[in-house]
């Protein structure tokens, strides 16, 4: 007997949520509705999926190693159905079509934001919906079939493992952004950059980017950072150098998009770091798709906006 792939798509719920009710509630089905496409899939599969034995009364779940298995490759039948989807829309719709954005907040603001505005000129049947997004739940809503496109970033010098490969899924670099010394204007001019390194920084936690490249440069000239703040927002730092607290490590396109009065970019030529604006989608993209339209705006848009210099 074939295996329905909604009923795949029911286990993978009732997986990513723990327990019956719960995908129930995901799936806008009742708990009993939800039991009995569970059964159904087992006699397709003839195969048990459900460790029965270890439920308890809050109905928590746990699958058998088949029904993990059938749960995992559900994945890759989410993101076929969510094509199709897409596909059937693309047809019903002409040259009209929706693309979903997410991505973190400085990219957006600074490259999809204008991509909006030339595609309101130059494209107006495309829409486009943004979501400010982390990687993690990006990739999650790619998969699920609820995103379309995925800017994110990586850090080249960074010694944390990139995460990825997404199976299905596949990343293009879109550009690489070098990293720049804000100073306060406060201060005097450092007479060399070993000065600048021994006074105070305004830095993240040691197992970001910018604290790991502020220790490589004060391990390749001999001085040891003083890390007076420490801060996981870009925002807060910018504040505290403005402040004259401090110098920070921040990229071309934060320090654009959170530019703040009494900042000041360190101008002595010292390779500091970079890294590498992504974007991810699906296995496809006809030329005629709704986000091949929008990349190919994007692309423009970033290179209009390199080309002036992110921080000119």
């Amino acid at each position: 007997m074939p295996i329905d792939p909604h009923r795949l798509l029911v286990l993978r719920a009732v997986h990513r949520t723990g327990s019956v009710q719960a995908a129930a509630t995901a799936l806008h089905l009742t708990p009993s509705g939800v039991s009995q496409h569970l059964s159904r899939l087992e006699s397709e599969a003839r195969l048990p999926l459900l460790d029965r034995t270890q439920r308890g009364g809050g109905r928590a779940v746990r699958l058998t190693e088949a029904g993990l298995a059938l749960a995992l490759r559900a994945d890759d039948v989410a993101l076929a159905l969510a094509e199709a989807q897409r596909e059937t829309d693309r047809l019903r719709e002409g040259t009209a079509g929706t693309v979903r954005v997410g991505g973190f907040a400085t990219a957006l603001g600074h490259l999809v934001v204008p991509t909006l505005q030339q595609l309101a000129i130059t494209d107006a049947a495309l829409a486009v919906q943004v979501i400010e997004v982390n990687e993690r739940d990006g990739i999650n809503l790619l998969r699920a079939g609820d995103l379309d496109l995925l800017i994110g970033e990586r850090y080249v010098e960074s010694t944390t493992p990139a995460p990825g490969p997404y199976p299905g899924l596949v990343e293009q670099v879109l550009y690489r952004e070098p990293f720049r010394i804000a100073l306060p204007e406060l201060w005097a001019t450092p007479g060399s950059i070993e000065e600048l390194l021994a006074g105070a920084w305004v830095t993240s936690p040691d197992h970001r980017p910018p604290r790991q490249m502020l220790d490589r440069l004060g391990a390749e000239y001999g001085v040891t950072p003083v890390h007076r703040h420490i801060c996981t927002e870009s925002q807060t730092m910018l504040a505290l150098v403005s402040a004259g607290l401090g110098a920070a490590i921040v990229p071309d396109l934060t320090l654009a998009y959170l530019r703040t009065e009494g900042v000041v970019v360190y101008a002595a030529a010292v390779d500091i770091g970079s890294r590498l604006l992504t974007v991810t989608g699906a296995r496809r993209d006809r030329r005629a798709s709704a986000p091949h339209r929008f990349l190919e705006a994007l692309q423009e848009v970033i290179a209009r906006v390199t080309s002036a210099g992110i921080t000119g």
